[in-house]
Parts: structure tokens; sequence; C-alpha cells
């Protein structure tokens, strides 16, 4: 069943996501056709101004459709779950798990794709530029000899461990955005603005964790007279996967509580 829902979430968001992912492509080719042709070294205004205005409108649509997707695949869950749709959503013999899961895992399969689309976008174009590509690895291998200075274990394994963490981080940040949608139906009226206030709510209390995870972690340090700014570097990773696995496991109860126990599509 998880399988069918996840089709069918996908079928429902790609008719949009996919021609604004398409758009990045293109504006990319023109982006790079616009580098390679060399209009800012051309003696015509209007041949630089075509390049200025097709650069500006590449670097605003990256923008334009990373955010322009995130704030899509917010309503599609609004509209699906608690919304119109959500009526015959709830009518079906489907377990409320699944289908959390289901608008979790293809939310975070579309926000994973843009990015990666994005970043490749940057790295196709600037890679056209051989000096900004040699100031790049220059920087990547100051850092790299930094981190190295503070830690010689790192490699490959905080690397992946890394990613793994932002994978969760993801989820978490997507399953908060479903939980506060959820509490705000709640409310009696204003459920959206509910929905908002829930949400910075949640922003601020996270926050607060944070300081005081790093300030015990600092005042630790101290006392065992170790190098703060030097141990980070083989924490970060550790602390944003447990959170991120913490806040995965709350935000998805409050999901479920509200739409199993709570559910109001008045």
């Amino acid at each position: 069943m998880l399988g069918k829902l996840m089709k069918y979430e996908w079928k429902a968001t790609w008719k949009l996501l996919v021609p604004l992912n398409l758009f990045i492509v293109l504006m990319t080719i023109l982006a790079y056709c616009t580098v390679q042709m060399s209009f800012f070294d051309s003696n015509s205004n209007l041949v630089i101004m075509t390049g200025i205005i097709v650069m500006m409108t590449y670097l605003l649509s990256m923008f334009v459709v990373a955010v322009g997707s995130v704030i899509y695949l917010i309503y599609r869950f609004y509209t699906s779950v608690y919304g119109d749709e959500g009526y015959l959503l709830h009518t079906l013999p489907v377990d409320k798990h699944h289908i959390i899961v289901a608008k979790a895992l293809t939310s975070m399969a579309w926000v994973l794709m843009n990015a990666v689309l994005v970043y490749f976008s940057f790295f196709f174009l600037l890679s056209t530029q051989a000096q900004f590509m040699e100031a790049m690895t220059e920087g990547f291998e100051f850092y790299v000899d930094v981190v190295n200075g503070y830690n010689d274990k790192i490699g490959v394994f905080g690397i992946v461990m890394t990613f793994v963490a932002s994978f969760f981080a993801l989820g978490a940040r997507i399953l908060k955005i479903s939980a506060c949608i959820s509490l705000g139906q709640l409310a009696s009226n204003h459920k959206i603005l509910s929905a908002f206030g829930f949400y910075y709510a949640i922003y601020f209390v996270q926050k607060m964790f944070s300081i005081l995870y790093y300030l015990i972690l600092e005042l630790g340090m101290r006392a065992a007279n170790y190098s703060y700014s030097g141990y980070i570097f083989t924490t970060s990773w550790e602390f944003t996967l447990i959170s991120s696995l913490v806040y995965c496991v709350i935000f998805y109860i409050l999901t479920w509580y509200v739409m199993d126990r709570k559910l109001n599509l008045d």
C-alpha cells in the first residue's frame, strides 16, 4: 500500500515539479552559452545588456524554482490531507502511518532532486571559469588541511555520516512542517495562521535546545581541558544525526496523533 500511495503522490506532483526542474536545465544552457560566447566582452551595449538579463534570470530561476517547489509541496500536503481531497483520502482503507511516510518520502525525493540539480547547474556553469575553479580547489584543500589539523581521524566515514545526518535533517524539516500544519487544524479558526504560530514556537524551542547543547559541550570541554573549537568538527554530524532522529520521531507522532485521533476537516 505504501508503494501505491507514493506512486499516486508522484503522479500528482510531477506535472508541475518536472517542468520547473526542466526550466533550470534550460536556463543553465542559456547561461552557459552566454558565458561561452563572451557576451560581456562585446563592444555592443545591447549584447552586454542581454547577457546581464540572461544571467540575472538564471540566478532568479534557481531561487524561484527551489522556493516554489517547497511551497507547492507544503500546499499539496495541506490540500490533500486537510483540504477538499482529504475527504477522499481519509475514507480509503489506508493506515495513517502509510500516508505520512508516503508524503514525507515523496517530498524528500523532490527536494533532493531539486537541490542536486541546482548544485550541478552551478558547478557546470562555474567549471567554464578556470580561475574560479582553481580558487575553489585551493579553498577546499585549505578547509581539509584545517579540519585534519584538528582531528587526524576525519575521513570517508565522517563524510558518509555527514550525508546521512543531512538526510535525516531534511526528513525532520519536512515532518516538522507536516506536524505544524496538523497542529494548526486543532484551532477552531485561523488554522493556517495557527500552523505558522506552531512553526515559529517549535523553531524557537529547537534553537534553545541547540544553544543549551553547545553550551554544555563547551563547559564540558573546558573542564576537561580540551579545545571546544576543534572538537566541534567531530561532533557536529553526531549532534545533527541524533537530534534529527529525535525530531523525526516527535514530529511524526504529532502528525499521526492529529491525523488519526483529532481529525477535523470542517
